[in-house]
């Protein structure tokens, strides 16, 4: 989550109980002998670990877009060789690395404020194809974010900003706006061809998974169970995001061959058996609802040590809380850790061991650069991600037979006379 928002963000998730530092994780049965709980993916199942890329050189937002106001335009094939070749070299085999965020770079728009998408940025789609290519060079395997609840901030004109930076709730509420940015930004983006591998960017076997909302949580007003956070002007229901997150999975469902997923703030929100938990929000049900192939093929969670909780009445952590006793129906990343396990009582080697053996799928550590927030960086996290590879390398060394090009065609295609 961007540095600025992260504390005023607490609040929501304390339940009137004084924090208590975990100091015994929960002693889980055995995760299941066909490691149902992994990640099930190019013919195996994976425990998924690596790092978040929420920018790359400190361009929040301007990583494969640019920021017109300042002309900032931040992706580097060489320092992204680079991050990509540190993160393999320990181990790790996937990084998390957010696109549009709150819209500031791309995708573009008919209007200063809000207003309809028109298409994409003339850097992005070359730029995303760049880092997909050396991913699978570096054999790195990409989970793409989508948005991140700071598209709900009001509408900015500020310069520092930059004038699409929030205000987009009309893509959530409006039909024809949501469809303009399927139409114009989401499906141009999973048919564009990756170089000469043969590959569009929806079939390429290094794009993992599309996380579709970062803490959608924050941007959902509708008490008890969410309350936005302080700069969040424009809220929207839990329906309203429900349909947005299914609509936009069911498409990247029929247009590809890539996994779904959504990065919820806390398990507080995606889980019916952690202590305290409001349910879970983002099951088959509540998607499929509004389209039937709007469901997630995983779950995924962030965890800071303000979600432990006393543990008599609440905690959301995913140390107190193992798999089995969250309830959950398909395997569970924890997809945001702080890289130097601060507020957890607990090494990072400790603290990503004990979640393999609480039977999660994976931990992606937050973030790979230093971005001031008190949370490290990838060297903090680095040894750490060694020895899970070294322990399970079974479950971490995700390999996989590359099929021709050709094999695949995705439903909607196939469809079309």
């Amino acid at each position: 989550m961007h540095p600025t928002l992260r504390l005023a963000l607490i609040g929501l998730l304390i339940i009137n109980s004084p924090l208590l530092i975990p100091t015994q994780a929960s002693t889980p049965l055995s995760c299941p002998v066909d490691r149902s709980h992994l990640i099930d993916r190019l013919g195996g199942h994976w425990f998924l670990v690596g790092a978040n890329v929420p920018w790359l050189n400190g361009g929040y937002g301007a990583d494969f877009a640019t920021v017109e106001e300042w002309n900032q335009h931040t992706y580097d094939p060489d320092t992204t060789r680079a991050m990509f070749r540190a993160l393999r070299q320990k181990g790790a085999n996937t990084v998390r690395w957010w696109l549009f965020a709150d819209g500031r770079g791309t995708p573009e728009f008919d209007a200063n404020n809000g207003g309809a998408v028109t298409g994409l940025d003339t850097n992005f789609l070359p730029g995303l194809a760049s880092a997909i290519q050396i991913a699978a060079e570096e054999d790195i395997y990409l989970v793409f974010n989508l948005w991140s609840f700071d598209m709900l901030m009001a509408d900015s004109t500020m310069y520092e900003r930059g004038e699409h930076a929030g205000g987009h709730r009309d893509l959530i509420v409006d039909p024809v706006k949501r469809a303009s940015f399927i139409n114009n930004a989401l499906l141009p983006m999973l048919r564009y061809p990756v170089g000469s591998s043969g590959y569009t960017i929806g079939t390429h076997p290094h794009v993992l998974a599309w996380d579709i909302f970062n803490e959608p949580e924050f941007g959902i007003d509708e008490p008890p169970h969410f309350t936005p956070a302080h700069n969040i002007a424009q809220p929207v229901t839990l329906a309203q995001m429900q349909q947005f997150i299914a609509e936009i999975a069911g498409t990247i469902h029929r247009n590809s061959n890539q996994l779904t997923t959504v990065g919820s703030a806390s398990m507080k929100w995606n889980s019916t058996g952690a202590l305290g938990a409001s349910g879970n929000f983002w099951n088959d049900t509540a998607l499929t609802a509004y389209d039937p192939q709007g469901y997630l093929d995983f779950y995924q969670i962030h965890y800071y040590g303000w979600m432990n909780g006393d543990e008599t009445y609440w905690s959301y952590s995913p140390l107190f809380n193992d798999w089995y006793e969250g309830r959950f129906d398909k395997p569970v990343v924890i997809g945001e850790v702080p890289a130097n396990a601060g507020g957890t009582n607990r090494t990072p080697t400790q603290l990503i061991a004990e979640l393999h053996a609480n039977c999660y799928a994976g931990v992606w550590v937050w973030p790979y650069f230093n971005v001031s927030d008190g949370t490290g960086q990838w060297s903090d996290a680095a040894s750490a991600v060694q020895a899970i590879a070294d322990t399970v390398p079974a479950e971490v060394r995700l390999t996989a037979t590359i099929l021709s090009p050709r094999v695949y065609i995705p439903l909607a295609l196939r469809q079309q006379p």
